[in-house]
């Protein structure tokens, strides 16, 4: 307490005191701003209040619901338990807790009942269908060939009468193919319920290859057809190849890789050229491949490069009115992208 406070409290008058500031008038937008905000204020703390609650009506709803369920699941375990005893539960008595061991027996049992019912059903249908369904009851070919149907279900080996899936389809193609040269393709399939459809093509003659044994015929596939006594014409003739086998059905090969590969390397570019009528192939120098045109003009090509270009350049150059039926000599393509003719042989 100051002096000054001391000599009014010893002269009985009251302490001195600082007066407030004095209260400043507010206009009316001021007030009504002040009260806006006020407004404001409130509104936000009902509505802050309003969130609340429902927050806390959704917490207890679903805490409601988690205790339920977890009463709902007491009372199921409590009912397997009891029926598990001779005659439920005695007067009084709580239901025994099931051990994690028990729990997985019965587990295990159940899925092995579960299984064995599954196999069983399983082994069921299959003895079904190999014994009474899908037997075979008819015979379709799609597709020309020379032989008759009764040739190819003789071939295929497998009558009316016995089940659809008791053959392997790989297997009576290859037999079928094998027993019937002419076949250039064959194709088995099954159409459920009760049919098996062949589906031909037809083989054509087209090349020849001289061998020890004689003469062998080759489709276009190089497959053989059938062996003859000498040549025959019509057909391009193979020279300089050693043939590993000679049985009909087979198809060509040599007990080199590469010579295989080089030999349908060529035949196909010359399928695919059009170059006609090509009547003799020489592969005895795999680096020196001739070709004899129409028996009259030998074509030297070289090697298998750039072959497509070549045979493209030899075609047009024998277009060429120059060439003649009667027009003997030597056509080197060799090279490529130049062709070189000189006449005679």
């Amino acid at each position: 307490m100051n002096s000054r406070e001391q000599r009014g409290t010893q002269s009985g008058q009251l302490p001195y005191q600082t007066p407030a500031a004095p209260r400043r008038n507010l206009s009316p937008a001021e007030k009504k701003a002040r009260d806006k905000a006020v407004r404001q204020r409130v509104k936000e703390k009902k509505k802050a209040a309003r969130q609340e609650r429902k927050l806390e009506k959704k917490r207890e709803k679903a805490l409601q619901k988690k205790r339920q369920r977890i009463a709902k699941e007491r009372q199921k375990q409590r009912n397997r338990q009891a029926a598990n005893l001779p005659g439920g539960l005695p007067n009084g008595q709580t239901p025994r807790r099931v051990t994690h061991s028990e729990a997985r027996r019965r587990r295990r049992r159940r899925a092995m009942i579960t299984v064995g019912l599954m196999l069983l059903f399983i082994a069921t249908g299959f003895l079904l269908s190999v014994t009474v369904l899908f037997q075979i009851d008819g015979y379709r070919v799609d597709g020309e060939c020379i032989y008759s149907q009764e040739e190819l279900v003789e071939a295929f080996g497998h009558e009316l009468g016995e089940n659809m899936f008791r053959f392997k389809i790989s297997e009576a193609e290859e037999q079928m193919a094998q027993k019937l040269p002419y076949l250039e393709t064959v194709k088995v399939r099954r159409r459920l319920p009760d049919t098996v459809v062949f589906i031909v093509t037809p083989a054509q003659e087209r090349y020849c290859i001289e061998t020890a044994s004689g003469t062998l015929v080759l489709s276009e596939s190089l497959k053989i057809l059938r062996v003859a006594s000498s040549a025959e014409s019509g057909l391009c003739t193979i020279t300089g190849l050693q043939p590993q086998s000679s049985a009909i059905g087979d198809s060509l090969s040599t007990a080199d890789a590469s010579t295989d590969e080089l030999v349908k390397t060529v035949l196909t570019a010359l399928d695919e050229s059009g170059l006609e009528p090509v009547t003799s192939i020489d592969f005895t120098d795999p680096y020196d491949i001739l070709l004899g045109y129409d028996g009259r003009i030998q074509i030297k090509l070289g090697t298998t490069a750039q072959l497509s270009y070549k045979l493209e350049m030899i075609k047009k150059t024998l277009e060429d009115s120059y060439f003649t039926d009667s027009t003997t000599g030597v056509l080197d393509a060799s090279d490529a992208g130049k062709t070189t003719f000189r006449t005679g042989s």
